[in-house]
């Protein structure tokens, strides 16, 4: 293939995966307003999925220039919940922390602490404005930061994220200064809640 053809193909696929990406969010959020997603809750070893979403999104991180930090305290094993769930929380994080950063720094930090498992992701993005904080979880809902839509995404992931959060037993909060950066911040239960 030339080089036209090759950047043809490369348009194809990267708008593919964004409509792939479009079509599970939106079956996502569907199941959850309907209530049937079923999150599972099983045992399964934490710091690998942390390792192996920071492993995925790091060649966003390098191709942008930014430096990737990834913190995990040696206590930090094993917890109950719905694996491949909480990867898909970290990595909606992650990657929106690497997009909306364009240099310095995306840390990832994950502490035990009684009775839970405390992930915060810090960047030196550009930040949200207070007034906007309110609308971040919201389905459907994106902050337009410049006149013309400078970032792509679908609204709907961090409205899917805390609502995975919520039913694993946790809670997810940002805190943002606007120009300086934002940090993202979850909590999950280690073990199941007995009724």
């Amino acid at each position: 293939m030339n080089e036209e053809q090759k950047k043809q193909l490369g348009m194809v696929r990267s708008s593919s995966k964004h409509l792939l990406n479009l079509i599970n969010d939106v079956l996502d959020i569907s199941k959850i307003e309907a209530g049937e997603l079923i999150v599972a809750m099983e045992p399964f070893d934490l710091r690998r999925v942390i390792e192996n979403v920071f492993r995925t999104v790091s060649p966003l991180a390098e191709e942008k220039g930014l430096t990737l930090e990834l913190d995990v305290a040696p206590a930090v094993g094993e917890i109950t919940g719905d694996k491949r769930r909480v990867e898909q929380v970290l990595l909606n994080i992650l990657s929106n922390a690497v997009k909306f950063t364009e240099k310095g720094n995306v840390r990832m930090k994950c502490r035990v602490r009684e009775g839970e498992v405390l992930l915060r992701v810090a960047d030196t993005g550009i930040g949200i404005k207070e007034k906007d904080i309110d609308t971040l979880f919201k389905p459907f809902q994106q902050i337009d930061t410049y006149i013309d839509r400078k970032y792509e995404g679908t609204g709907l992931g961090l409205s899917i994220s805390q609502k995975i959060v919520e039913m694993l037993g946790g809670k997810i909060w940002v805190e943002s200064e606007w120009g300086k950066g934002s940090v993202f911040s979850f909590t999950l239960p280690t073990k199941i809640k007995t009724l």
